[in-house]
């Protein structure tokens, strides 16, 4: 058994995202961390925090979650339109966790952004997602 229910819910993520075969027509790929030399667009799945959300009946943990999207192009279209498919996707998903359940996984934020060398298009969500350990 893990502790930590991290790496379960960020497969459940990955495994949903890219099970969309919408999504993945629009995508080169989904990644850990941006790829060397991958054609835009992609989407990554990004570290997050993880804190105690434990009662006096269950242990729990509440994660903040990112995920990227990388994207060409001076306007933020592409970028807002990946952003919105990922969020329909995840918003409130019912996603299966290796020994754990997750409570409720929710949209908190999306930011929209050039990266540092002005030519890639940025975006951020970010996602509050609830478990609690099966024990």
């Amino acid at each position: 058994m893990t502790f930590l229910a991290s790496d379960s819910l960020w497969q459940a993520i990955y495994d949903r995202l890219s099970a969309d075969a919408a999504l993945m027509v629009e995508i080169s790929g989904i990644y850990d961390t941006a790829p060397e030399g991958r054609p835009l667009p992609y989407i990554t799945i990004g570290e997050g925090v993880v804190s105690d959300w434990s009662a006096k009946d269950f242990s729990g943990q509440e994660h903040l979650l990112d995920i990227h999207i990388w994207a060409r192009g001076r306007g933020g279209g592409a970028v807002r339109g990946l952003a919105d498919q990922v969020a329909a996707l995840l918003s409130d998903a019912d996603l299966i966790l290796t020994g754990h359940q997750l409570a409720r996984l929710e949209f908190r934020l999306f930011e929209n952004f050039f990266d540092s060398d002005g030519r890639v298009r940025h975006g951020v969500l970010r996602f509050r997602a609830r478990t609690r350990q099966i024990i």
